[in-house]
């Protein structure tokens, strides 16, 4: 610079040339010439410029240089020139100025650029006493201001990312024992908003059973062998609200050139849920593989084969069992295709339209078929198992198991065919039975009837002649007799019931009970009964044997009235649906004697009296001819009652559309 003021035209300007200029402008250029510091020179009232080389790279490559020597100032400064104008003119004025990192937008490089200025203005004296210029010693600071605020910039984006993160910091200087941290771990920690903490006070938050393990962590930390690295997870208890928090701590420690820690800091999470979700993630796996043992034992302990099919890939996995169920040994890994190509050929289709529809329809397939194994042994298997579909719906993957269960089919039919046979003897057993009971009670009526006829006789023919006793003795005869025929005639219904052939067609059970209200009519006056009844169905059934059932009934209600008490019977009807089925519900009711609920099982039994002979007459097969009339209508009947408080006996027979 100093060769191009030395050859600048300085006549043309309102300087002059050198050779005029007083000397404090020839000591100040001089200074500023052989300075390395950057400086500036503003003369005269024009204020001319003069710049060394050391201020030069602030005015740029395509800037003001070299025109801003020897130009007026405010020309060359004209978009700054307000801005520092007034600073100029204090200087004047005999004060001088001071600026750090101060915005002074000037244009270089071909742009108008934010430039930062760290600068003092001095006045610059004349021989006379009197302010003749003005000295700027400055250096471009644009740099390290940028810098700077770059710097911040990243603090605070650091400083938002741990709040964002929700991270506790912490800053401990080992030569006190003291730290510092931000609001989120003193409020973790549940300290006092202090600028330094002992670091003892949040060592006593700590649980009893983690504080030797993180007193332990942070001695290793300030170790300079550990590389400063500090890594631990604890659980902190807050001292007030008593609220457990599990933090996970990340830092390092910071050493000087003799090897000392001088600072360690670092950050922590809150680890709580994570470690939560950790705890019940490794709880449910131990639960999975609980079950998975105990799924296998049952697998195993039941000798049962299982298997995956992957049925994009083909790929097969199964137990050992299941090879052994297909005739494959343990060493080879079968095909899907080869486990199929042992199905008996007749089973094939059972087996795999049950698949298909599994994996169209979904649910799980069970089918029950043959495998021939390599020595051409026939097994029976029962296989089952479910299709796996993918988000879309697209079946994937084929599970289930199979069970060898060939002996079970034997066993099976070896059952069976027992059963078969057990039946066919009993039918035919059955019907001898039946056969004798017919025969022995038909040849049993006539040597009987001869009994009662001969006793007669003799009664009637020696009336006069026989005495007292001989006729008691001739009306107990007649007694027992009338008493065997009736169980005989009992005896010859009950056997020959069930081999009635009588056509099933409409009863009209209203006239039903009329009759018998008219066969029974000297009975029920005896009785002082009366028979109260709702109006009946018209049913499908026998008409004989609903004129026993309801007679039996009805007969024995009377029998087993109170003495000196009206008999009172009451029947009911409405209909009933049990199970999706409907039924006429019929019910019988008296006020008698009634019967102990205990007695309820064994009542419908043939030749079960429930009370003495003696005082009440009949043969112990009523309620089980009943309850055989029920059930060839393919009905029930049950009955209830109280001892000294009645019965109820109700019938049940399926409902059955009348044709008219």
């Amino acid at each position: 610079m100093g060769e191009r003021i030395r050859s600048f035209d300085w006549a043309a300007t309102s300087l002059g040339p050198i050779s005029t200029w007083p000397q404090s402008l020839l000591t100040s250029v001089s200074i500023m010439l052989h300075s390395t510091f950057p400086m500036f020179i503003w003369w005269g009232e024009e204020m001319i410029q003069f710049y060394n080389d050391a201020y030069r790279p602030s005015l740029g490559n395509e800037g003001k240089h070299p025109s801003a020597l020897g130009q007026k100032g405010g020309d060359c400064w004209q978009e700054i020139w307000p801005v520092i104008k007034p600073m100029i003119d204090e200087v004047i004025q005999g004060k001088s100025t001071w600026n750090e990192n101060q915005l002074i937008p000037i244009y270089r490089n071909g742009k108008l650029e934010d430039v930062y200025w760290t600068f003092g203005y001095s006045p610059i004296y004349k021989e006379g006493g009197t302010v003749g210029g003005v000295l700027v010693v400055c250096t471009e600071t644009t740099d390290a201001v940028v810098n700077l605020k770059k710097i911040e910039e990243d603090e605070n984006k650091l400083r938002f990312s741990i709040e964002a993160a929700e991270l506790a910091t912490w800053d401990y200087d080992p030569a006190t024992n003291k730290f510092q941290g931000n609001n989120l771990l003193k409020e973790w920690f549940g300290l006092v908003p202090l600028e330094e903490i002992d670091l003892s006070l949040a060592l006593a938050v700590i649980t009893d059973t983690d504080r030797p393990l993180v007193v332990k962590a942070i001695e290793a930390a300030l170790e300079h062998t550990s590389g400063g690295n500090y890594n631990v997870e604890y659980t902190i208890v807050h001292p007030v609200s008593k609220k457990a928090r599990i933090v996970k701590a990340k830092g390092r420690a910071w050493f000087n050139e003799k090897k000392i820690a001088y600072r360690f800091n670092g950050i922590l999470q809150d680890v709580t849920e994570e470690v939560s979700s950790r705890m019940a993630y490794e709880e449910s796996q131990d639960q999975i593989r609980f079950a998975s043992d105990r799924l296998q034992l049952a697998l195993d302990a039941g000798e049962i084969g299982y298997y995956e099919w992957a049925i994009e890939n083909d790929e097969m996995h199964c137990n050992s069992l299941y090879k052994k169920i297909f005739g494959f040994s343990d060493a080879h890994d079968p095909t899907y295709k080869e486990f199929t190509s042992q199905i008996f050929p007749k089973d094939l289709s059972v087996r795999n339209n049950a698949v298909q529809r599994a994996i169209l329809v979904g649910g799980v397939y069970n089918a029950e078929y043959r495998v021939r194994h390599p020595n051409d042994e026939l097994r029976w298997v029962k296989s089952f198992g479910k299709a796996i579909y993918d988000e879309k719906g697209k079946p994937v993957k084929l599970i289930g198991m199979i069970l060898d269960i060939t002996e079970h089919k034997q066993f099976a039919e070896e059952l069976s065919r027992q059963v078969r046979e057990r039946t066919a003897e009993l039918k035919q057993t059955n019907s001898d039975l039946l056969q004798f009971a017919h025969v022995a009670s038909h040849d049993l009526k006539e040597p009987v009837r001869k009994v009662k006829i001969f006793s007669g006789r003799i009664r009637d023919e020696f009336k006069k002649e026989l005495p007292v006793k001989g006729h008691i003795y001739l009306e107990k005869i007649q007694h027992s007799t009338d008493r065997m025929l009736s169980m005989i005639e009992g005896v010859l219904m009950y056997s020959t019931l069930s081999n009635l052939t009588q056509v099933m067609e409409k009863v009209d059970l209203n006239q039903v009970i009329g009759n018998i209200q008219k066969d029974l009519e000297i009975l029920i006056e005896e009785k002082q009964g009366m028979i109260q009844m709702d109006k009946l169905p018209v049913i499908h059934g026998v008409p004989v044997l609903m004129y026993q059932l309801f007679y039996n009934l009805i007969n024995n209600a009377l029998k087993f009235s109170k003495s000196n008490v009206p008999s009172r019977i009451t029947i009911t009807y409405e209909q009933e649906k049990i199970s999706s089925v409907w039924y006429d519900r019929i019910t019988l009711s008296d006020n008698g004697i009634g019967f102990s609920n205990d007695q309820v099982d064994r009542m419908f039994d043939a030749f079960i009296r429930l009370n003495s002979k003696d005082k009440y007459e009949g043969t112990g097969l009523g309620l089980a001819l009943c309850k055989k009339i029920v059930d060839r209508h393919n009905g029930n009947i049950f009955a209830s009652g109280e001892k000294d408080s009645g019965a109820v006996f109700t019938i049940l027979l399926p409902l059955k559309k009348i044709k008219s």
